[in-house]
């Protein structure tokens, strides 16, 4: 109550009015974000706590916050001056025109990741005879629950070592009506499972970012997403790759394909790793920044 009294005596918005309150919370955090990226956190608050759009900010500028909305909003802008991401502040984010749920216990997912999707579905239409797929590592659960929805003749499994993330991953298939079932598995510690079953397409977008890359990255990332999804050590940064071409060996069906998210320093040493296990028609695919981004075979 101390500090909510202190927040309220410390903002120092000049008016309530939607455009001013809007200025005040870009000019508070240009400095961390510079100036386009700052009016698109602010607004994108404005419309998730308040409904308050581009237009609506334009059409009705004087629109006046409650002081129970200031201080919403004054908390949230704390929240991104100390670089946590702005979709665990609202608690979601978009993924292939869908609502998914997001905290500190999965990854964000990016805009690449679609691409991942949607080569899936191509890769479903080219085979028509596959009918189980597995999605390794699934976080937020932004690629199974998806490919259930889109792919609903499809039996849809994903699996994750971490059972917060799966968790996260069970509320977003319920709350989409996906059917998909998760189950929990370290794929470095159980690369064959007598009781898991034989699929006939495996997805996943692993960790493969280098502990040496960090240093590359916003404080946004390191900061607040979760290390488990995302690093790998420089002096095996192939590790999951290599555990999930094992798992493949029992558990991926004759003819049946594979599709994985790569980091493009990568890909032609996993394009070679692929080739050295007898997987056939390896081939690597840029996105749509031009960079290697993933990789597809098929199992002999």
């Amino acid at each position: 109550m101390e500090q909510e009294f202190s927040d309220i005596c410390n903002m120092k918005v000049p008016t309530n009015r939607i455009k001013d309150v809007v200025n005040h919370y870009v000019n508070e955090i240009i400095d961390c974000y510079g100036k386009d990226e700052s009016f698109s956190l602010i607004l994108m608050l404005t419309e998730h706590y308040f409904n308050i759009d581009r237009l609506k900010l334009t059409l009705d500028p004087d629109y006046r916050l409650s002081e129970s909305e200031l201080l919403t909003i004054h908390f949230a802008v704390k929240e991104l001056k100390q670089f946590k991401p702005v979709q665990y502040i609202i608690g979601h984010t978009g993924f292939f025109e869908r609502n998914f749920k997001v905290n500190a216990d999965v990854l964000i997912p990016r805009p690449e990741t679609e691409e991942l999707i949607q080569k899936v579905i191509d890769i479903v239409k080219r085979f028509p005879t596959i009918r189980r797929i597995l999605d390794i590592g699934t976080g937020s659960g932004c690629i199974a629950v998806t490919l259930a929805i889109e792919l609903p003749q499809l039996k849809v499994s994903a699996c994750d070592i971490s059972k917060n993330a799966l968790l996260t991953a069970r509320e977003n298939a319920n709350h989409l009506e996906a059917n998909v079932d998760f189950f929990a598995l370290d794929i470095l510690q159980n690369r064959c499972e007598p009781d898991l079953p034989v699929w006939d397409l495996i997805v996943s977008n692993p960790p493969y970012v280098t502990e040496s890359d960090k240093i590359m990255m916003k404080r946004n990332v390191t900061g607040w997403e979760p290390h488990l999804a995302l690093f790998v050590t420089d002096d095996d940064p192939l590790i999951f790759y290599k555990s999930i071409i094992q798992f493949c060996t029992n558990h991926l069906s004759k003819g049946g394909c594979i599709l994985v998210e790569i980091n493009e320093l990568f890909g032609d040493q996993l394009v070679d790793l692929f080739q050295k296990n007898q997987f056939s028609d390896v081939m690597l695919h840029r996105d749509f920044h031009n960079k290697q981004r993933f990789i597809s075979a098929i199992k002999p």
